[in-house]
């Protein structure tokens, strides 16, 4: 037995170098195969970049079509089902694209470097820098990219246009006086019940996005981390944004007009229920907290009738017959069936704005000046709400010797907004949770009370502008090549006047009797007379920006 074992190991010793030759079979066949002429509709081809080095995972897409694919790590490509004669499309990030036309034979293509991006020239702080050098989170947006949307504000147009960079809501119910917030990242708290915002600079001074004119902008950098706060300290901790403004070109003057006139619509809001669908959730919850039905089945089923059958009263008389029986149960519960947000926020808006501005400039000076006029309409149906943006910019850059260049800036801007003094933030709320079963109007075709249309139309008007007049003051000094001392001085004047009167409102009752009251309790503990408020604010701010760069090598040369 031990001899028969012995021979058998040495007849098995052979075993893995004849396992090692049928690996190496099995490897080299399928590289053969692969080696092997592709078919005649299969385009193959390898990419390089401009060093003659593979590019993997560089795109390959026929012009066109669907098809395509992507570069293996030896920068080599193969599409099934490609006619001859057809483009392909190679591209890769940081190199530009190249169209190659395929005539059955493998393609060789090198990518060139895009050198554009890389050199585009970012704001960052107080000096601007190369894309190529940036070591910080920065994403920018150009005043093309703005311009070519239509929209309000500076604030509207960054909406999904870089990355980080929250645009929310406006609050106060959406009024047309309301104002965008943003972060950065997220938000963001320093201690309890406090809150992080960017810090805007509008050419260096701080600003507010919802004031710019966004045909105004040249260029707007997003400053999304820690770095800004080597700059600008603490304040940046939510993030900065810089705005860079148009200024003058050397050349012939030039003048430039345009205009906009738009309608808008909201796109979604919540559906109201019909009231009898709102009465019969009103029964459950009632029955669920331990309480019977509310409203009667037949005033439910009177509720759906009124629809289409007017000669059913939809509101009651309480049991004297002295006032209309709003808010009741029972037999004198409202069969009315009203979609207050249709009846309130229906309106479909008009809008227009105008710009104009004029550049020029020589080599001893340029200028720039231009106008701009933003009218909106809101939505409000009863009582017109409507807002005004008034802005005027001028700049102007004297180089007084090839050393020393003065400029100087002036922004001035007027925000104006006049609406129904019944009109607040919390009106948005009241009109969602107002009961749909009361009419808008009485049998006699009077507005109810709490249908606020009275309010709205006849209530008083709350009428606010803002003026704020920005100038700067600027010195260049550039004494040796790639020194470059700035002085700068800023000086802003903020005025903001209210205007809110109240006068008395209220409804008819069943006999024709005009009862005094206002919806609501507005003003606050005030149901009954009429009073105005006037308010008038005045603040000044000065600031004083001395800084200087210094470089070792001129910024075309980096």
């Amino acid at each position: 037995m031990y001899h028969y074992l012995r021979t058998m190991s040495r007849k098995l010793t052979g075993l893995p170098a004849l396992l090692l030759a049928l690996c190496v079979l099995m490897l080299t066949a399928p590289a053969a195969s692969a080696s092997a002429v592709p078919a005649p509709d299969t385009a193959t081809g390898t990419v390089l970049d401009q060093t003659g080095e593979p590019l993997p995972g560089a795109s390959v897409m026929v012009v066109g079509t669907t098809l395509g694919g992507s570069t293996d790590i030896d920068g080599n490509f193969s599409i099934a089902g490609v006619k001859q004669g057809a483009t392909l499309r190679v591209s890769f990030v940081g190199c530009k694209p190249a169209d190659v036309k395929w005539e059955g034979q493998h393609l060789n293509v090198t990518l060139q470097d895009d050198g554009q991006t890389l050199d585009e020239v970012v704001v960052v702080g107080f000096g601007q820098q190369k894309k190529v050098n940036l070591t910080g989170a920065v994403s920018t947006v150009t005043g093309k990219e703005i311009a070519a949307r239509p929209v309000n504000s500076v604030a509207d147009a960054l909406q999904g246009m870089a990355a980080g960079l929250d645009v929310l809501g406006a609050g106060a119910g959406g009024q047309l006086n309301a104002t965008r917030n943003m972060n950065i990242r997220g938000a963001g708290t320093i201690g309890s019940g406090s809150s992080v915002t960017p810090l805007v600079l509008i050419d260096g001074m701080e600003g507010d996005l919802n004031d710019l004119n966004p045909d105004d902008v040249e260029t707007i950098s997003i400053l999304k981390d820690a770095a800004a706060s080597s700059i600008y300290g603490s304040r940046a901790a939510g993030g900065v944004i810089l705005v860079k403004t148009k200024s003058g070109k050397e050349g012939k003057i030039t003048v430039n007009y345009s205009d906009s006139f738009r309608w808008s619509r909201i796109n979604d809001y919540p559906d109201m229920a019909p009231s009898w669908t709102w009465a019969n959730v009103f029964n459950q919850a009632s029955i669920a907290a331990g309480g019977g039905e509310l409203i009667p089945a037949y005033k439910i089923d009177q509720m759906k009738q009124a629809v289409t059958d007017p000669t059913i009263p939809q509101l009651m008389t309480n049991a004297n017959g002295t006032d209309w029986s709003f808010w009741n149960f029972g037999d004198l519960t409202s069969v009315g069936n009203t979609n207050w947000i249709d009846e309130h926020f229906g309106k479909t808006p008009f809008s227009q704005e105008h710009n104009i501005s004029v550049t020029g400039g020589n080599e001893k000076y340029d200028f720039y000046f231009s106008g701009n006029l933003l009218s909106r309409e809101g939505i409000l149906v009863h009582g017109d709400d409507n807002s005004q943006r008034y802005t005027v910019n001028a700049k102007i850059n004297v180089h007084l010797t090839p050393w020393l260049t003065f400029g100087y800036s002036n922004r001035w801007v007027r925000r104006q907004y006049d609406a129904p003094s019944a009109l607040t933030a919390s009106t948005w709320q009241n009109v969602m949770r107002y009961w749909p079963n009361i009419p808008t109007h009485d049998p006699n075709g009077n507005p109810t009370l709490f249908s606020y249309i009275d309010a709205f139309e006849n209530g008083g008007r709350y009428t606010t502008y803002k003026d704020q007049t920005d100038q700067q003051f600027s010195f260049r000094i550039n004494p040796i090549e790639g020194l470059n001392i700035n002085g700068e001085f800023n000086y802003r004047n903020w005025s903001n006047h209210d205007k809110r009167y109240y006068l008395q409102t209220g409804y008819y009752g069943p006999q024709g009797n005009y009862i005094e009251n206002n919806p609501n309790d507005w003003p606050a503990g005030s149901p009954i007379g009429s009073r105005v408020y006037n308010y008038s604010q005045m603040d000044i701010l000065n600031k004083l920006t001395p800084y200087g760069l210094f470089k070792l090598t001129p910024i075309d040369n980096l």
